[in-house]
């Protein structure tokens, strides 16, 4: 593309210009790795206002892997329930509570956690075994599902009510909730009566409303919700699946890719995105809003960080961005996150803030 400017304009201060910009938006944003627990291996998976980020840590492949919460440069292991060896993450509201799964003596259940009272088990639906959270409110309410002999079943938990199921789609038999907002509205996924999982938007007024799929496709998934109802996810078809926001008004739009799959993960109150998407080099975590559109978040950062960046899982409204990924000397080769023993290593967790 440079050639072709040269060509057609033939003014080294107009390349000059551009190689500036360029090299501007490719820093960006200023990147700090956050550590890890013994092991080395750190997914983390949500930033709330003040900047505290959660998830989990431990050996490669998921051994001895707890969950953590990271605040003003310190990695706390927030430990496992009673019995368990396991426990992640999911979610992190901006009074601090955490939640997410952890394993027990017999099953993974869903946990509550903060800094006064430690981890709570939150117990299951009547007759399920286990269960897990993946999303809380400011009000601490707890979204996620419950699983027994039958199929899973999308619920809300709250203090004084405990566990409450959501159903599901008419026609389906399973569902799961990912995300809760602070007017107490409740996205996820649910089967319908074709057997395909569409995404939902669920308000104790109105229950279970099916967001349906962008065009031609079968399935869907909302992961995301923003105080204003603001609702991001994934839709797919038979071979490809684009990250898509949703609004009551406009219904679902297609963010696009950076040439293969995408996949929205969060977003801010400000319409900010983040999640990842299949590049020609593999997964890179995306940056998308309203004005630039779906942008690579590794040609944001600088080279120098020796970094690929493969998912993007949270943004605040401060425009802090956690991702995960790792550290390579080589942009130009594929990065394979099996490959722990030649290319990849373990992943790293890495927080992003916008350079001033």
């Amino acid at each position: 593309m440079r050639t072709n400017i040269q060509g057609r304009l033939c003014a080294w201060p107009c390349i000059l210009l551009i190689a500036f910009a360029a090299t501007l938006r490719a820093q960006s944003y200023s990147l700090v790795d956050i550590g890890a627990l013994p092991g080395g291996n750190t997914i983390a998976t949500k930033i709330n206002l003040a900047g505290q980020l959660v998830g989990d840590s431990g050996k490669m492949y998921g051994v001895q892997t707890h969950a953590f919460s990271f605040t003003s440069g310190k990695l706390v292991d927030l430990g496992t329930l009673p019995g368990g060896e396991y426990s992640s993450a999911s979610d992190v509201n901006n009074k601090g509570s955490v939640v997410g799964e952890s394993n027990t003596a017999t099953n993974i259940h869903a946990f509550i956690w903060d800094s006064n009272n430690g981890m709570r088990d939150l117990g299951t639906l009547p007759g399920d075994s286990g269960s897990r959270a993946f999303g809380v409110n400011d009000s601490d309410q707890v979204v996620g599902y419950s699983s027994g002999a039958l199929a899973s079943v999308a619920f809300i938990w709250t203090k004084n009510a405990g566990m409450t199921s959501l159903g599901t789609l008419p026609g389906g038999d399973a569902s799961e909730a990912s995300d809760i907002n602070n007017a107490g509205s409740v996205v996820g996924d649910s089967s319908v009566k074709s057997g395909a999982k569409h995404a939902f938007v669920w308000t104790s007024g109105n229950g279970m409303q099916d967001l349906g799929t962008l065009p031609g496709d079968t399935m869907s998934k909302a992961n995301r919700i923003s105080n204003s109802g603001i609702v991001i996810g994934s839709s797919g078809g038979a071979n490809v699946s684009h990250a898509f926001l949703w609004t009551s008004s406009g219904g679902m739009q297609n963010l696009g890719t950076l040439g293969g799959d995408s996949s929205a993960l969060d977003l801010n109150n400000n319409g900010e995105v983040v999640g990842t998407s299949t590049a020609a080099m593999g997964a890179h975590a995306f940056h998308w809003s309203s004005s630039t559109g779906m942008q690579d978040l590794n040609t944001l950062i600088s080279a120098d960080y020796g970094v690929i960046l493969t998912s993007a899982f949270g943004i605040n409204n401060a425009g802090w961005i956690l991702a995960i990924g790792a550290v390579t000397p080589d942009h130009s080769q594929p990065l394979n996150l099996d490959d722990t023993h030649i290319h990849a290593g373990p992943i790293h967790a890495f927080l992003l803030t916008p350079a001033q």
